[in-house]
């Protein structure tokens, strides 16, 4: 942590409320005042200027400044503490570096109305020249606030445009053992809140890691007792609501070859799909088509293929992972029973799939198709028993 101190003047600043050792300052503050160099570690999404009510505010902050307070809910900062002589005020936050998974002191909300103001006031347009004299907001300040209660606030206060869970549960922290493991080529993809800034290609978000996790972790879904994670593909809230650090901090280091498992389990139907022989053709109707897509692997595929041609095999695999490690090498699990696995659950879509992905990912017996052949080896290696 970084402590860094805000001196700044304000229009009329009181301390509002005050309980079991956390206190609310609020501060009325114009905005040639306003200090600009706070963080946005505890905020719960990344804030833009192409969302709508940015767009709103600068256009307000142009042609009426002196009314932005009034239409607008203002910012809070949560500090470590705060001084105030007469109408100057020291504020003091322990600030996040680079490299630190927690949230630290900075905007805790608002981060749209910083970021407005921010620009406003950087920018050299004349349309913003009566913005520092003309417009203010009010600051809400926050300290003595534990940490393990700064995304439960949050979460309250973030409601104008609803955060996603998953980028709630990363401000509370829970996704570090993920981002560890996932790897830095891997990285530009994937968003951990919304409007991520080190996610530019941006086509996941933790949501996609976290139900890779869950198919290859047996001990959420046991496949000796005929579970099978079906929520992965029907449910994927429900998956992120039942993540705890424990329960996925055995799996978590083997993301990159979960993520290298399903770029061979997408090669292979590359290799196999086509018309004509012995070869598959999924057609566009099973919810499949031939735009090539990006893998979270890096690898782009030459056709897209939906979710339940591919989550039901990586899945199959998750019996092969004792203690968080693969029984044998991963590229001789996949020799013996990759295409044999494939072919099975392409055997089952023709069954019950009807021509519907939809339906066929939602059938508990495709995954069970798919898990058959697997689960009996691992029986027969004494990796899992049967009761």
């Amino acid at each position: 942590m970084i402590t860094r101190t805000y001196d700044f003047s304000c229009q009329k600043v009181c301390r509002s409320h005050r309980v079991n050792g956390s206190e609310l300052w609020t501060l009325t503050v114009q905005a040639r005042a306003l200090p600009l160099g706070f963080k946005y570690g505890p905020n719960a999404r990344f804030a833009e200027l192409d969302t709508k009510a940015a767009k709103d505010m600068l256009e307000t902050l142009e042609n009426d400044p002196g009314s932005f307070i009034f239409k607008n809910n203002g910012m809070m900062v949560v500090a470590e503490s705060i001084k105030s002589e007469g109408t100057d005020v020291s504020v003091v936050c322990n600030e996040a570096e680079p490299d630190e998974d927690a949230p630290g002191h900075g905007v805790l909300n608002g981060g749209h109305t910083y970021k407005a103001l921010q620009h406003a006031l950087n920018s050299k347009d004349s349309k913003f020249q009566r913005v520092a004299e003309e417009a203010f907001v009010t600051l809400t300040v926050g300290i003595g606030i534990p940490e393990d209660e700064i995304w439960r606030i949050s979460r309250a206060r973030n409601t104008s445009e609803k955060v996603p869970l998953h980028a709630l549960r990363e401000l509370a922290g829970d996704w570090s053992v993920v981002k560890v493991h996932l790897p830095a080529s891997s990285r530009h993809l994937v968003a951990f809140k919304p409007n991520d800034p080190e996610a530019p290609d941006e086509l996941y978000d933790t949501t996609d890691l976290i139900r890779r996790l869950a198919l290859l972790n047996n001990k959420m879904f046991p496949a000796e007792q005929g579970s099978h994670p079906v929520q992965a593909y029907t449910s994927i809230s429900t998956v992120v609501k039942r993540y705890t650090p424990a329960m996925f901090a055995e799996i978590a280091p083997m993301l990159p070859d979960i993520l290298r498992l399903e770029e061979m389990v997408v090669r292979h139907w590359e290799t196999v799909n086509g018309k004509g022989g012995d070869k598959i053709f999924i057609t566009k109707a099973s919810g499949c088509s031939a735009e090539p897509y990006q893998l979270l692997s890096g690898y782009r595929s030459s056709i897209t293929l939906a979710d339940p041609f591919v989550l039901p095999v990586l899945a199959a695999f998750r019996v092969f992972i004792v203690g968080g490690r693969w029984a044998q090498p991963m590229d001789e699990l996949w020799e013996k029973y990759g295409p044999k696995t494939v072919r099975a659950l392409w055997e089952a879509y023709k069954d019950i799939g009807k021509s519907s992905a939809a339906v066929f990912g939602r059938s508990k017996g495709s995954w069970t198709a798919a898990c058959d052949l697997t689960k009996s080896a691992a029986i027969q290696l004494g990796l899992i028993q049967v009761a």
